[in-house]
């Protein structure tokens, strides 16, 4: 088995040596790094201040109006939901005051035209609702209501009140033409032609009844 190398200190001399063999290749190769090109690059310290102050400025103005627009925000979800709510409570209290003036679903029936023709809309909507609360089997009480929305552009709510009334009476002329009004409004000019042509074959009725 071999022996193992013991560790051993170098001899005064032969330190000296490799001191002396360092020194010699230090002289013959030395090491230079060459830093003076730093004197020469001249910065534009004024330049650079400028540039990090314009972004401080700019990154303060986002902020602040990002800020600011969420603010603004936050306002308007405010007043929409009190515009909301005022509405609503609005509309309760014509609801009652329609109501007070009608004992039966055709009465209110023809308040809700009265009102339409006074041009009082949000009483015409409430009186016609009613009316089919009154009565949720009566044909004409969907139809009349389905007019007055239509009457006040509230064509998918029209819609859903015509389809109400044919689905208590689908022979209905006169609801299939309204129908085929509304989806001209909706722009569906396909199911507008059906209706028509279901109108044309039942044919048209002009006067509330049944």
């Amino acid at each position: 088995m071999a022996e193992k190398i013991k560790s051993y200190k170098l001899s005064p001399q032969l330190k000296a040596e490799i001191g002396q063999a360092r020194r010699r290749i230090d002289r013959e190769f030395p090491i230079r790094v060459d830093l003076s090109f730093l004197k020469r690059i001249k910065v534009p310290w004024k330049m650079v201040g400028g540039i990090v102050l314009t972004f401080v400025v700019v990154i303060a103005a986002y902020v602040g109006i990002e800020k600011s627009y969420a603010v603004v925000v936050e306002r308007q979800k405010q007043l929409q939901v009190a515009r909301e709510k005022e509405y609503r409570e609005r509309l309760e209290s014509i609801k009652v005051e329609v109501a007070s003036k009608a004992t039966d679903a055709y009465s209110l029936v023809l308040l809700s035209q009265e009102y339409l023709k006074q041009g009082d809309a949000e009483r015409a909507i409430a009186a016609a609702e009613i009316a089919v609360q009154y009565d949720s089997k009566w044909r004409d009480g969907y139809v009349n209501l389905g007019q007055i929305y239509l009457s006040t552009d509230r064509f998918e709510d029209s819609k859903t009140s015509f389809e109400e009334a044919l689905a208590i009476d689908p022979t209905y002329g006169r609801c299939h033409y309204l129908l085929s009004l509304v989806y001209s409004e909706l722009k569906n000019p396909e199911a507008a032609k059906q209706e028509f042509t279901k109108a044309k074959e039942f044919g048209f009725e002009t006067e509330i009844g049944g």
